[in-house]
């Protein structure tokens, strides 16, 4: 026994110390960016010949990173806004499947393993087969189908917490299904749904493959004009940019785990 305890303090020592390394490795990156955002120099350098905050300042003061930035949130919006409605409509809709629904359920995150490169020729090319332009709806329309199947295993993890003989008992008390969906069960999964757009939001906001084929010249959003502007220059300001995004990307998935992880008492 004195063994077999010694042995698994061992391995939980290992782990952690694994566990360690990979997330340094993982974190070194991020890291580095924000010293080099505060760069008082001309080029991308590490370490950096001082500290200056001109490039913020640089960045909020040019007309275009504030338009690309503005695109940005008018797609994710939208694109927010569909997955939202498709991804709960879905949760809810499988939560009363009583055939195919496993099929369905892969359907649903199918989008999730698909290379977002083969989603975005394929939009392009659907695109152009109906005789259309691809353009911003058609980018609004490819990040709500990324951002679909997050939205529906978030509201159906929800909703698996949810009793269903609360909604049967609404209903043998004279409620229709309507009433039932809007004054009971949205409700319940509140938090789910609102965590679920966080996400969401997230994800098309920082979403860069199909912004960067689809987007119209003149209409890039924040992640193409970030990755079109480090393909011609070093400056500093590019990582000015990148540190507000993962500044973004960090407030927002704390609210998410707040609005996801919260749970009401009973």
């Amino acid at each position: 026994m004195d063994e077999l305890r010694a042995s698994l303090r061992h391995s939980g020592r290992a782990a952690t110390a694994a566990g360690c390394v990979i997330a340094l490795f993982l974190l070194t990156p991020l890291i580095v960016i924000l010293p080099i955002a505060l760069s008082g120099g001309q080029y991308l350098t590490f370490p950096p010949p001082g500290l200056s905050a001109r490039w913020f300042s640089d960045v909020f003061g040019d007309p275009d990173w504030r338009a690309s930035f503005t695109q940005s949130l008018k797609v994710a919006s939208v694109a927010t806004l569909l997955a939202v409605l498709a991804g709960t409509s879905a949760a809810f809709a499988l939560r009363r499947a009583r055939r195919l629904r496993r099929v369905l359920r892969t359907a649903m995150i199918a989008p999730l393993v698909i290379p977002q490169l083969v989603l975005a020729l394929g939009l392009y090319l659907a695109v152009g087969d109906l005789g259309g332009t691809a353009g911003v709806r058609t980018l609004m329309l490819g990040q709500a189908a990324l951002a679909t199947p997050m939205v529906y295993l978030t509201v159906a993890a929800g909703l698996s917490a949810v009793d269903p003989a609360v909604s049967r008992a609404a209903l043998s008390l004279g409620h229709r299904w309507p009433s039932v969906l809007v004054r009971i069960e949205l409700p319940l999964v509140g938090r789910s749904i609102a965590g679920a757009t966080v996400l969401a939001f997230g994800l098309c906001f920082d979403e860069s493959v199909l912004s960067y084929y689809l987007s119209p010249p003149g209409q890039e959003t924040l992640p193409t004009h970030l990755w079109l502007s480090a393909s011609q220059s070093a400056s500093p300001a590019i990582a000015a940019v990148s540190s507000l995004v993962m500044g973004l990307a960090v407030i927002l998935l704390g609210i998410s785990l707040v609005l996801t992880g919260t749970r009401r008492k009973s």
